[in-house]
């Protein structure tokens, strides 16, 4: 666990500006700097980084945060890993904490599982390089490949050599334990033996989104062998593959700025397009494509295409990954290479720029792929296709894009649309059936209840309004003095100690503003857009951003006087909370109203119409102060 002195001291050395610059142009323009959203795909900029209050927001996406948060979001780090990246930038001493629970035990064994997977790389690259063996077969090997020396060493490829403890006893020697090696899955232990897990084989390195080495993918060039030609490490601690990319770590800043994603089967496939001059590529760890890989891939683009090998466009794998993709939102498009050929096999066939044309040539959505791949002239295959078309269109979250979808493969398959918009709401009500199904009854009750929830839903909307203009107020000019010699922050918490606010980030923003000024300690912005919980980081930088600045050339150069907030602040602050309060006392009102309907006995409901009278006054009464007419 991190120190709070390191995450402050990370929070307090962190310049948003050269941070973010580490990724984007930034531009200045008024108060801002301003660069195209990295993001999402953008022409023009509404990526804008406030380097005095030290937080982004882009106003096309919504992307917003701190230093931290921005190291997390475009690396695809958690927290922790986040304010180690930072320190690291800025040469800050790590702080942990030692505890003896079972979260930390784990962190330490992760710990020195990476530390020795690091040492196994750095091994097994001098191996490949410095060792005889390793350069007659291994570094043969790559080179066949066309594999060149920035490829090699781009993604870190070793050998191990053929050797039954070569590793170990280098770990050893190293000080690492046996526990430690087993569990990294380097070393193998069986009874009173212990050996090395990769022996002859090229090795693979598998990274995180840091760049730490996790795991390895290893392929046999020892000749007269019956050993499987790959093997990989197994799961631990520190590796999962279902939840990790091969190359990913290479390939993210492509990715997301080509707004694009290649998705290929094996290790070499991915070095393969690097050669080829198709930098954006990840693959899937030899699995089935998983859910979390497909989030993954999310997190830098929403536009990804698979490309298949001609034996294996259909299989149950290749399937599998087309619905997750289009469940997630992803928009898909599909390759199918000639038969007999992977994409390592034939990028090395076409050359660099005719392969990329290919790729563009032949890129398809999933209907007009599946379309094509149906024989022709046979009614029971166009029909089985198409209703797996349908099913498959029915995934998709986006109707507008069902319903495009649905027109195009009427076109293709020459299908009446009507009968297809049937079929199709067939399947989504199935799917809606199992959803409650799944769900519980309670899913049902509430279904049935629809427009008493739409009433709840837009009366809630309506406080919540109220609630977050009260909390804009409070973090953006809480310290500014008003007429009475006092901070607006005062009036507020006073006027707000007797509403019970009903947002939670905002009822929680409010309980730590009251918290501080307990302490004697009046939080400003900077106080929340450090924040180390999101939600509440994202509302202080929401409600303090803004996409224009006031120009004081209006001012200065030609006397035209702008009007500004705070020159009716009290006014302003005084309106908001009677509106807050007549929201408020009309949804108590209501409840009064429903419960007078279903009172079983006079005495209740003698006690309910002295409730209602009771909050009619006060409603009068805020009306009045508000300058406003209520009906009876």
């Amino acid at each position: 666990m991190l120190s709070t002195e390191t995450i402050q001291a990370v929070q307090r050395v962190a310049d948003i500006t050269e941070v973010v610059s580490d990724f984007v142009t930034l531009k200045k323009k008024g108060q801002n700097l301003w660069a195209c959203c990295p993001f999402h795909h953008e022409k023009t900029p509404s990526f804008a980084v406030n380097p005095d209050k030290g937080f982004y927001k882009c106003f096309g996406c919504d992307a917003a945060g701190d230093a931290i948060h921005f190291i997390k979001s475009i690396e695809g780090l958690n927290f922790v890993e986040a304010v180690k990246y930072l320190a690291k930038k800025y040469g800050i001493p790590i702080q942990e904490i030692a505890s003896q629970d079972d979260a930390s035990q784990l962190h330490s064994l992760q710990e020195s599982a990476y530390i020795v997977l690091e040492l196994a790389q750095d091994y097994y690259k001098a191996c490949l390089q410095k060792d005889a063996e390793g350069q007659r077969i291994g570094l043969t090997y790559y080179k066949d490949r066309g594999f060149d020396e920035a490829l090699i060493q781009q993604f870190a490829l070793g050998y191990s050599p053929n050797a039954w403890q070569g590793f170990y006893q280098h770990a050893c020697q190293q000080g690492h334990t046996d526990d430690i090696l087993v569990q990294a899955g380097l070393v193998v232990q069986k009874a009173e033996k212990i050996y090395d897990r990769f022996r002859g084989r090229a090795m693979f390195p598998i990274h995180d989104l840091t760049g730490r080495v996790v795991a390895f993918g290893a392929r046999v060039l020892r000749t007269g062998t019956d050993e499987p030609k790959y093997i990989n490490s197994p799961e631990n601690d520190v590796y999962h593959k279902g939840h990790l990319l091969y190359g990913l770590y290479q390939a993210k800043q492509k990715i997301r700025q080509l707004d694009h994603c290649f998705l290929v089967e094996g290790y070499t496939d991915v070095i393969a397009l690097h050669r080829a001059g198709v930098p954006n590529v990840v693959a899937s760890l030899g699995t089935s494509l998983t859910e979390a890989q497909v989030q993954l891939v999310r997190r830098f683009t929403k536009r990804v295409t698979l490309l298949f090998d001609g034996d294996t466009a259909g299989n149950k794998a290749s399937v599998r990954g087309i619905d997750l993709m289009l469940a997630q939102g992803v928009d898909l498009t599909l390759v199918l290479l000639p038969p007999g050929e992977d994409p390592d096999s034939y990028a090395r066939q076409l050359g660099s720029t005719a392969f990329q044309a290919y790729l563009q040539e032949q890129a398809q959505d999933f209907i007009t792929f599946r379309a094509r791949t149906t024989p022709k002239n046979d009614p029971a295959q166009t029909a089985h296709a198409v209703k797996e078309t349908l099913q498959r269109i029915a995934l998709i979250p986006d109707a507008v894009k069902r319903a495009v979808y649905i027109r195009q493969c009427s076109q293709l398959f020459d299908i009446d649309e009507s009968l297809l918009i049937s079929e199709h709401n067939r399947y989504l009500q199935q799917q809606a059936q199992r959803t409650v199904t799944q769900a519980g009854p309670r899913v049902g009750m509430q279904l049935k209840k629809q427009p008493e929830l739409a009433a709840l839903a837009q009366s809630a909307a309506s406080t919540e309004v109220h609630e977050r203009e009260s909390i804009r107020l409070l973090l953006k000019y809480g310290h500014t003095v008003m007429a009475d010699g006092k901070p607006l922050y005062v009036y507020l918490l006073s006027e707000l100690a007797d509403v019970e606010f009903q947002t939670p980030v905002y009822k929680q923003i409010l309980a730590l503003y009251q918290e501080a000024v307990a302490r004697q300690q009046v939080p400003d912005e900077r106080y929340f857009i450090q924040h180390s919980e999101e939600g509440v980081q994202k509302v202080a930088i929401d409600l303090t951003a803004s996409p224009h600045d006031v120009s004081k050339v209006w001012e200065e150069r030609y006397q035209i006087c702008v009007a500004r907030e705070e020159d009716d602040l009290h006014k302003t602050a005084f309106k908001n909370v009677l509106r807050l309060k007549m929201r408020l006392i009309h949804q108590l009102m209501d409840e009064n109203r429903r419960l007078l309907k279903v009172s079983g006995s006079s005495e209740e409901e003698d006690r309910l119409l002295q409730v209602y009278t009771s909050l009619k006054e006060s409603e009068t009464e805020v009306a009045r102060q508000l300058g406003v007419v209520v009906t009876s």
